[in-house]
C-alpha cells in the first residue's frame, strides 16, 4: 500500500464520531517501496523508516547526513520523497465504535498509530480511577492500537458490542467487536492516521 501518501486519501483512515460512533477504514493495497534523492546529491547515513518498511503517512521520516548540514532549507528543499501506487481511494470495512462516554470522552483530533499490541493490560489507576471504584478496571485488551502518549487506544471490547454503533460506554479508548478489532489489527500500521471527529 502506498504508506507515504494521505492515508485519508487512501480510505484507509479511522474516522469516529463522538456520540454514536462509526469506524470506518479504508481498502487494501499492495506495499510499496518509498524512494529518497536529493538534488545536489548528500550524503545520507540512514533514512527512517528503513527502506521497504510499510507505515502510515503520519509516521515521521527521519533522515541522518554523514556530515553536518549548513544550510538546512537548502537539504530539506533538495529531498524528493516518492511512492507508488497511487492510492485507489475505497472503502474497505465500515465498524460500529464506542468511544468515551460523556464524563470521560475520547479527545477529538488527528493521530497516528504509534504502536500495535495484540494484548495489552489496561489498569484504570493510570488515569486516576482506583480499582475499588465502581468505574475502576485492570483488563487485557486484545488487538490493540496505541494512538495516544495518554493510552487512548482502539481495541477489541467484546463488553461493548451492544452500544457499538449506539452508545459511547467507554473511557476515552475506542471500543471495536472482537471480530472487527483482529480485521483492523491486520491492515493497520504505526504511523496510519487516526482522526476523530465531533
Amino acid at each position: 500500500m502506498d504508506r507515504l501518501t494521505t492515508v485519508c486519501r487512501t480510505a484507509r483512515c479511522v474516522v469516529a464520531a463522538a456520540a454514536v460512533a462509526l469506524l470506518t477504514v479504508g481498502g487494501q493495497a499492495n506495499p510499496s517501496l518509498a524512494a529518497l534523492t536529493t538534488t545536489p546529491p548528500l550524503s545520507v547515513a540512514s533514512v527512517q523508516p528503513a527502506p521497504g518498511e510499510v507505515v502510515g503517512v503520519a509516521q515521521p521520516i527521519v533522515i541522518t547526513f554523514t556530515q553536518q548540514v549548513a544550510d538546512r532549507v537548502a537539504a530539506e528543499r533538495a529531498l524528493t520523497i516518492t511512492a507508488s501506487p497511487r492510492p485507489s481511494g475505497q472503502v474497505a470495512r465500515v465498524m460500529p465504535a464506542s468511544m468515551g462516554k460523556p464524563s470521560r470522552p475520547t479527545p477529538v483530533g488527528s493521530y497516528s498509530v504509534l504502536e500495535k499490541d495484540r494484548s495489552v493490560e489496561m489498569d484504570s489507576r493510570t488515569i486516576g480511577i482506583p480499582l475499588s471504584s465502581p468505574e475502576g478496571y485492570d483488563i487485557i485488551a486484545q488487538y490493540a492500537e496505541r494512538i495516544t502518549s495518554s493510552g487512548v487506544y482502539v481495541h477489541s471490547a467484546p463488553w461493548s458490542v451492544d452500544s457499538q454503533g449506539n452508545a459511547n460506554v467507554s473511557h476515552g479508548c475506542i471500543n471495536l467487536s472482537p471480530d472487527n478489532a483482529a480485521w483492523y489489527y491486520d491492515v493497520v500500521h504505526v504511523g496510519d492516521s487516526v482522526i476523530v471527529q465531533p
